[in-house]
């Protein structure tokens, strides 16, 4: 029987990913000023949760089948898929569906589970040999690795393949060059999905579409004029 990794190798593979994923997001959060994610709180909440669960939840009993799963590690999982789905309804997400970091996260980590899924009810399964029950420490370091490996996937392979432009890149220029930045701003989701940056200079004010950094004519809906 094939011996399975021991609990620290796992918990260690675990939080390294989770730390990972959710550094990059906090860092993909600061240089685009909220325009891909707005928080990447929610992730370093989550992880932790998951982590303090492994940490202080008993082993299984003797009783409890060994491919049982625990009832909190559904439970997180069915909190997180609630607010996926809260989150593109709120924000209208489907608009722009393929600037969502979110549904590029969902979809990397949907593929492998539903390969893995399509293999276990497939004919060209081999039977596996019954295996010993493993510590909750080690059920919540794989839950770690498979919410935060597609994301920490996701996240490189979104920002290389659409290429938005951070705060940082954008330098005004001619009768902008004196603008500084005062924040992101929505914009119309059809036109600029990702939004805008918003500059200004005095009463001047300059736009700039997050997605390839091009000035943008932008007419204030509180001013018209």
């Amino acid at each position: 029987m094939k011996r399975p990794l021991p609990d620290a190798v796992m918990a260690a593979t675990g939080v390294a990913v989770w730390l990972s994923a959710c550094g990059l997001l906090t860092w993909v959060v600061r240089a685009y000023d909220g325009a891909i994610v707005h928080s990447a709180a929610y992730f370093w909440a989550y992880g932790g949760a998951i982590l303090l669960f492994g940490l202080c939840s008993d082993h299984y009993a003797d009783e409890v089948r060994p491919d049982q799963t625990p009832r909190w590690v559904g439970a997180l999982l069915l909190l997180l898929g609630t607010w996926v789905l809260y989150y593109q309804i709120d924000h209208r997400a489907f608009v722009g569906w393929r600037y969502d970091l979110y549904l590029w996260w969902l979809a990397l980590g949907l593929l492998p589970l539903g390969t893995v899924c399509l293999y276990q009810n497939s004919r060209f399964r081999r039977p596996q040999p019954p295996r010993r029950p493993r510590s909750s420490l080690y059920n919540a370091s794989v839950s770690l690795l498979l919410c935060f490996a597609p994301l920490l996937a996701a996240t490189p392979l979104y920002l290389a393949v659409l290429r938005p432009v951070t705060v940082d890149a954008i330098t005004p220029i001619g009768e902008a060059e004196g603008g500084r930045f005062i924040g992101h701003v929505p914009g119309d989701p059809a036109a600029h999905p990702l939004g805008l940056y918003f500059f200004a200079d005095d009463d001047r004010w300059y736009y700039y579409d997050v997605r390839d950094g091009a000035p943008v004519a932008y007419r204030d809906p509180f001013d018209p004029t």
